[in-house]
């Protein structure tokens, strides 16, 4: 939008004039200057903390010796950096930070609760040794257990699942044989509609014949 074209549409006199008709006191005549942010610092800073970041600078130096110019090793070239400074008792200004530093503990990794073990049974095998070894699951403490599911329950499970499906089927006979009736009685009844006795055509045709001939008289007597 020209903001210059739309204030001259209203009726002002251009630039150096303020917004009333006839009278440059009234009003403001030069605009209103706002600074503008043009930098990264944070509102109401002046310049970046200047305090030393000792942790994150010892951390890039760590950083910058690795060195990876063979495939898949990796060196770490500095070995008197700050984090080494740390780990050691007499770190200097980094006394205090070298106790707790080296109060860490490593907790190891995560592990699942389920081991798989290697049980023997016997039994013949394609080796021959007569013993199989299987590979099977075994549960932490405290973890539930699967029950493993026998074969009269198995049995049981796959009958009742199969007269479930025979009730389904069933019910899905029974509902298209409904809607078979249904429409056999709809088609029935319409055939009876329409069904007509000769006395009655011939009564029917008396009645168009009769409204013929009066509207005929109603003509030749207009006429």
């Amino acid at each position: 939008m020209n903001a210059h074209a739309l204030l001259t549409s209203q009726g002002w006199r251009g630039h150096g004039h303020t917004l009333h008709a006839t009278d440059d006191s009234t009003g403001l005549a030069k605009p209103i200057l706002v600074s503008r942010k043009d930098n990264k610092l944070g509102v109401g800073k002046k310049e970046h903390a200047t305090a030393d970041q000792w942790w994150l600078n010892a951390f890039d130096q760590q950083l910058q010796g690795l060195d990876t110019s063979k495939p898949g090793v990796v060196v770490q070239t500095v070995t008197n950096g700050r984090l080494n400074a740390i780990a050691t008792a007499g770190a200097g200004k980094y006394k205090g930070w070298a106790s707790l530093y080296t109060s860490f503990v490593s907790g190891g990794l995560l592990e699942g609760t389920i081991k798989v073990k290697e049980s023997s049974r016997s039994g013949s095998s394609s080796s021959g040794s007569g013993t199989e070894t299987t590979a099977t699951p075994e549960v932490e403490d405290g973890a539930p257990a699967v029950r493993k599911e026998s074969r009269e329950e198995r049995r049981a499970r796959k009958e009742a699942r199969r007269k479930r499906k025979a009730e389904r089927a069933t019910r899905r006979v029974e509902r298209a044989a409904r809607r078979a009736a249904k429409a056999e009685a709809k088609l029935a009844k319409g055939k009876e509609s329409e069904v007509e006795t000769k006395a009655e055509r011939r009564a029917r045709r008396e009645e168009r014949r009769k409204r013929k001939e009066e509207k005929r008289r109603a003509k030749g007597d207009t006429g």
